[in-house]
């Protein structure tokens, strides 16, 4: 449906969350859907969690152009 609708699934940084595992990842990039990783940060200090939602992106095999907010900011905004 993600793919269809055209619409990005999240890798959430949040150490209590971790919505998409690293397997989901994979079958979320082999289904040809994009993804975002994020921190789910509500102050400063929660930007660390970055680090936790890249690593979860690539233990499901994901590369900086898979990753739809590691784009440059032309190309995401760019009409499809």
């Amino acid at each position: 449906m993600a793919l269809e609708e055209g619409v990005a699934l999240e890798v959430n940084g949040l150490p209590d969350r971790l919505d998409l595992s690293g397997e989901h990842v994979r079958d979320a990039l082999r289904a040809g859907v994009s993804i975002v990783c994020s921190t789910d940060a509500h102050s400063v200090r929660g930007l660390a969690n970055m680090t936790l939602s890249v690593a979860t992106a690539r233990r499901g095999w994901a590369a900086a152009a898979d990753v739809l907010n590691a784009r440059p900011l032309e190309e995401i905004l760019a009409p499809r």
